[in-house]
């Protein structure tokens, strides 16, 4: 196995940097979003003070650097290609190979994060300097993000092979996962920090996977939250990221009997 991820690694860094450019707009756009709502927040805490519960502008700053890193780092596009691999039978041969699709996928989706981590760091450095954001991040707090925004990437990874499954079925899941991103959008601590949300919608935000995703990694990155906190937090990630493996293991084996794409 060791040498097939070599192998799929030499072959997407080749193929990534014929789109090198393409990437880093993407990564530009992944960082647009947040630093909208970063300027809205600080001119929001500007006037009323200069704070806003427990954040004041470096906070928001501090809060919004640690979201884009954190976007970054856990982004998985599978349900949306997906569905065109089902509905123009292009999975049919990848049935064949003795590796299974996903790996395909897992590789594809690490090599686009080491293309673009170098000039995000940059953008972020820059955006950390004319804030003057303030993290109140400790050697706990960066010991912790690790397995926090892995277990992250590994639930946004799952939950999107999920809905891209569902495409066995419809053919078609682009309205579901423009469904599932709007509410990750109200939930996953994009527009508002976690903390900040109304109570209900805070609450919301935990029992679902979204806040798992983005708002938790940030916060424990960022030291928002306390030691004992982040554990508690992270062992929600592993649960939801349990649910969902189990759930796609059961997705993908019902859902390859049921494919009928041209070509299946």
């Amino acid at each position: 196995m060791i040498n097939t991820y070599r192998a799929l690694l030499v072959a997407q860094i080749q193929a990534a940097s014929a789109y090198r450019v393409q990437s880093i707009l993407w990564m530009l756009f992944s960082v647009i979003r947040p630093v909208i709502f970063l300027a809205a927040w600080v001119a929001v805490a500007n006037s009323q003070g200069g704070q806003i519960g427990a954040y004041d502008v470096r906070d928001f700053a501090a809060y919004y650097i640690c979201l884009s890193l954190v976007s970054n780092l856990t982004m998985s596009w599978n349900a949306y290609d997906f569905e065109f691999e089902v509905r123009l039978g292009r999975l049919s041969p990848k049935l064949l190979r003795p590796l299974h699709p996903i790996h395909y996928s897992v590789v594809e989706n690490l090599v686009w994060k080491l293309t673009t981590i170098v000039p995000l760091a940059i953008i972020l450095v820059f955006i950390s300097l004319t804030f003057d954001a303030r993290f109140r991040t400790t050697p706990a707090h960066l010991m912790l993000f690790v397995p926090s925004v892995l277990l992250a990437a590994a639930l946004a990874f799952f939950s999107g092979w999920v809905l891209a499954t569902l495409a066995f079925w419809t053919t078609r899941v682009h309205a579901v996962s423009t469904f599932w991103d709007r509410a990750a959008f109200i939930f996953a601590g994009q527009i508002a920090p976690l903390a900040l949300l109304p109570g209900p919608l805070q609450t919301i935000s935990l029992a679902l996977p979204f806040g798992y995703i983005l708002g938790v990694p940030a916060e424990i990155l960022r030291g928002g939250v306390s030691v004992p906190t982040a554990l508690q937090l992270m062992a929600g990630q592993a649960i939801w990221v349990v649910v969902f493996y189990f759930a796609f293991q059961r997705v993908w084996r019902v859902g390859v009997r049921q494919y009928s794409a041209v070509g299946a």
